[in-house]
């Protein structure tokens, strides 16, 4: 709202100590979410003699966050597919578990039978995965938000009309 802002009128603005609002304000400017415009008061830019001005550029902040979503994305994916890799063994062995008592339960076999191919899967086993269900879900559940701010940026983009 305020456009550009002298490190002064953003302690004073922020709610907070004034060298908690310098370290946050130069993070910020470290990573590309905030410009700084110098202003020289004389012609020999002097640092002392300049004014210091930041800016928020949202266009510029939108590709940012973008670039950042798509690196997350690819990261997370990855994680997911090295997951899987790493465990394949056990989930295949798992799937063919359950592809016996399914076809167990078909012929109507009885629950002493289903109980001993359920048990072909040791308890450090079940605990190995469902840890890997657990962290597998939890990829899939930050892929799906990720995909959704990645929407709403793209879309943001295309409404103030940028490519």
């Amino acid at each position: 709202m305020k456009r550009y802002l002298e490190m002064k009128q953003i302690e004073d603005l922020s709610v907070m100590l004034p060298k908690d609002a310098k370290e946050y304000t130069y993070k910020m400017l470290q990573e590309n979410f905030i410009t700084v415009q110098e202003i020289p008061r004389t012609p020999d830019h002097a640092p002392s003699r300049t004014f210091y001005l930041f800016h928020v550029d949202l266009v510029q902040l939108c590709r940012s966050l973008l670039d950042r979503c798509y690196k997350v994305m690819f990261n997370s994916i990855c994680h997911r597919e090295f997951i899987n890799r790493e465990h394949k063994r056990l989930l295949e062995k798992k799937q063919r578990v359950e592809a016996i008592t399914a076809t167990l339960q078909q012929s109507g076999a009885d629950s002493t039978q289903i109980q001993e191919v359920e048990d072909m899967i040791s308890p450090p086993e079940h605990a190995q995965l469902e840890r890997v269900k657990q962290n597998t879900n939890k990829l899939e559940h930050s892929e799906i938000q990720l995909d959704e701010t990645i929407f709403t940026l793209s879309m943001w983009l295309k409404a103030i009309g940028e490519k």
